[in-house]
């Protein structure tokens, strides 16, 4: 079974509507939810964790502790052969998976929490509905007829749950239920009636479920993946003292232990290996590693687009180096793919965790505004219509050379610009003036690659401005909205984008700008009376535009900031039109 889709509203702090906080997987084995700080990106990965082991809420889980709010969660999956089977197997009483409710493979349903007023209290009740391809409307059917949650549980999705600070219980814990789950794989059964009738014979049954050479193989697997990241260490699994058998207690405990290696991977006993004694991103990535070979401990057979959990990852750059950072990135998609049974959810603040160039995989931008939570999806298909199988190498070598250019996801309000000169003038004057606006400089390498960045920035409803030269493609016209017309080469493309964006009514565009012809033609004669502000640009064959850029600033433009005439310097001008501009 794989997740289509997941909606939630009125959860803790996401509310605004279903249809505004639904992720979409149908394409993608990787989503990353990225956004301010408390927008509930982290709420969404819980979400799926609460639904998922059928919690009764409290009054903490309503919006803002509102009982009169109903709690909504929406699911969509699609089924393979195999479910559809086992999911009718297992139906009891009449209560059977009904074929009226699958169209295409899919299932989807609701479950609804409300306040139900019971005299003088309220209790709270737990509404299950399934969709109706064939009525459009929410059936009152559970499950799709199935009836029992338990039923349908069987082949949804296991959340794995990664939080951004585990304690050292939690991890352990970790490690032993998926080794408990891989140790019940290897009891046959007449083994497990052995079990039943004969408590003297726990420990040879002990040695069977944790049978010496399926831990190596399973330990062996973890390590493979954790040395991606840290090489110099080891995991290993050490046996807990063990606790007098009862029927209840039969399975060996295990700790995680972290072993520092020397050159010829030998341990160094020299070396504390306690939880306490490795950094936190060790820590966090150990239980990727444990986690990603669940499926082998479980003994699930792999097969293409059948999924069979999802990762839910809370910050996964939290604590780790910028290059172990970019490696857990691509360890992340890496093992997402088709042929995985993972489906993996992120939630994170880092530019360097973002890549927009991978398939199967979308981004989230996630934002909080006074009508509440919203979520904007970029998905492949989106990247593919708008250029990435066209658009030109720079845009590629630009995002390799400068991954902090996705840092620009995490802004409210961006320029574009189609180079180093602009870019570097734009910074400092916005560092020395300080505007109360938060303004992201985006250098686009080229002017060809401003329309790719257009899109992807609307699509995020992050508010775009755009500065860039005419080309001598300029006809001295502009529109409504006081933004120059242009009607052939890029910058028609440009114009094209910027005018729909700015008849979109749910969107808040920004302005268009152009240099005539280009930034030095329109700087460098400024004034013929007064050559102050005037650009020379005889020195950037020699010295390079950067460097010309920044003495511009320095000798010419920074002393001169409080001068009347300084609105003449087209730059200047430019972003003092932006910093107003509402």
């Amino acid at each position: 079974m794989k997740i289509i889709s997941f909606g939630v509203n009125n959860f803790r702090c996401i509310n605004g509507g279903i249809d505004n906080n639904s992720i979409n997987f149908e394409n993608s084995n990787t989503v990353f939810i990225f956004g301010q700080n408390n927008a509930g990106k982290s709420t969404f990965l819980k979400a799926y964790d609460f639904f998922y082991k059928d919690e009764n809420p409290t009054v903490d889980d309503f919006f803002e502790k509102n009982i009169n709010e109903e709690i909504v969660f929406e699911l969509e999956v699609e089924l393979d052969t195999d479910d559809i089977e086992e999911l009718k197997s297992r139906s009891k009483k009449g209560q059977f998976l009904e074929d009226v409710y699958i169209s295409y493979n899919r299932l989807k349903i609701k479950r609804t929490w409300k306040s139900i007023q019971d005299g003088k209290k309220n209790s709270l009740e737990s509404i299950n509905e399934t969709f109706n391809p064939e009525t459009k409307n929410w059936d009152q059917k559970n499950y799709g007829g199935i009836g029992l949650y338990g039923v349908f549980k069987v082949c949804l999705p296991i959340p794995i749950l990664i939080k951004a600070m585990p304690s050292e219980e939690e991890t352990n814990n970790i490690l032993n239920e998926i080794l408990e789950s891989k140790a019940t794989n290897y009891l046959k059964d007449e083994e497990q009636e052995e079990y039943k009738k004969a408590v003297t014979i726990l420990t040879e049954l002990q040695d069977k479920m944790y049978n010496p050479e399926h831990l190596g193989d399973y330990k062996q697997s973890v390590n493979e993946q954790f040395k991606k990241m840290f090489s110099d260490i080891a995991i290993d699994f050490k046996e807990k003292d063990l606790k007098k058998f009862t029927a209840n207690a039969v399975g060996k405990k295990f700790e995680v232990k972290f072993c520092n290696l020397n050159e010829d991977e030998s341990i160094n006993e020299n070396i504390p290996d306690g939880y306490n004694k490795i950094g936190h991103g060790a820590i966090r990535t150990a239980m990727f590693a444990l986690f990603l070979m669940k499926d082998i401990a479980e003994g699930v057979q792999r097969l293409d687009n059948k999924k069979r959990y999802i990762v839910l990852f809370e910050e996964p750059e939290l604590f780790l180096h910028p290059k172990l950072t970019k490696n857990l990135r691509s360890l992340i998609y890496q093992v997402s793919n088709d042929s995985t049974p993972y489906q993996i959810l992120c939630a994170s603040h880092s530019p360097q965790m973002i890549d927009i160039v991978q398939s199967k995989s979308s981004l989230i931008r996630m934002v909080k505004n006074e009508t509440g939570t919203k979520v904007f999806q970029i998905e492949e298909s989106f990247l593919s219509d708008c250029g990435k199988g066209s658009v030109k190498q720079e845009l590629y070598e630009i995002i390799r050379f400068n991954p902090f250019i996705c840092e620009s996801f995490y802004a409210d309000e961006v320029i574009l610009v189609e180079g180093d000169t602009e870019a570097i003038l734009l910074r400092a004057y916005i560092q020395k003036s300080n505007p109360e606006k938060d303004l992201f400089i985006v250098n686009c390498g080229t002017v060809n690659n401003i329309p790719f960045f257009q899109k992807i920035f609307s699509k995020f409803h992050i508010k775009y401005h755009v500065i860039c030269d005419a080309d001598g493609n300029f006809t001295n016209q502009y529109d409504e909205y006081g933004n120059p017309v242009f009607i052939s080469y890029i910058q028609k493309s440009i114009y094209g984008q910027f005018k729909k964006d700015c008849d979109c009514m749910e969107y808040n565009s920004g302005i268009l700008r152009v240099h005539d012809d280009n930034f030095e033609d329109a700087h460098r004669n400024i004034s013929n009376t007064d050559l102050k502000f005037n650009f020379d640009d005889n020195a950037i064959k020699r010295d390079g535009k950067p460097f010309c850029a920044n003495e511009y600033w320095n000798g010419t433009l920074l002393n001169n900031l409080s001068s009347d005439d300084i609105d003449q310097v087209h730059i200047i001008r430019y972003i003092k039109e932006i910093i107003d501009h509402q």
